[in-house]
């Protein structure tokens, strides 16, 4: 399974087979390529679980970007609108820090993350942080095609993970 979600993100690789999960890893110290997959043999592998993932650390952020922004646009606009700044710039990024804040608890929202426990220690994968609709779909599916190459090889699957994905793709009345 290939996860691509744009040219900038790192693109996410996932493998099931009949005898084993790969993982994928990286090298802390590697000379060219520190990707590589990590085989877990199926006899291994204890449980596949999809969560969502508490926001409560995104919420903070935009508490602090909120009050951040405006306050940094305030004092940079200050200038320009009494006229005292001739050679002051004028940034775009204070707004856009304004701006993201309120974005960024919708950003959070229903976020879901993969958790393989395994005999040797557990792997976790959280998804970046995505705005639209499309890109949400799509991780929703890739965490939907795991969870079912797993169940259709005899892995454990939580039975909290479909719940998990099924409270997120609801449609909206």
């Amino acid at each position: 399974m290939q996860l691509d979600l744009s040219k900038k993100a790192q693109p996410f690789h996932f493998a099931v087979s009949n005898r084993a999960i790969f993982i994928p890893r990286i090298k802390l110290i590697a000379k060219t390529d520190p990707f590589y997959f990590q085989r877990v043999p199926l006899d291994q592998v204890r449980e596949v679980t999809v969560r969502r993932l508490r926001p409560y650390a995104l919420w903070l952020l935009a508490a602090l970007m909120i009050p951040t922004g405006l306050a940094s646009t305030i004092f940079m606009m200050e200038h320009a609108l009494n006229g005292t700044a001739v050679g002051q710039e004028i940034s775009g990024w204070p707004i856009a820090v304004f701006v993201c804040g309120f974005l960024v608890p919708f950003v959070a929202k229903g976020r879901l993350a993969l958790r393989i426990e395994f005999n040797d220690g557990s792997y976790r994968w959280k998804p970046p942080l995505v705005v639209d609709r499309r890109s949400k779909d799509k991780i929703r599916d890739t965490m939907r095609t795991i969870l079912e190459a797993c169940r259709r090889v005899g892995v454990t699957v939580s039975a909290e993970s479909m719940a998990a994905l099924e409270s997120v793709s609801r449609p909206r009345p």
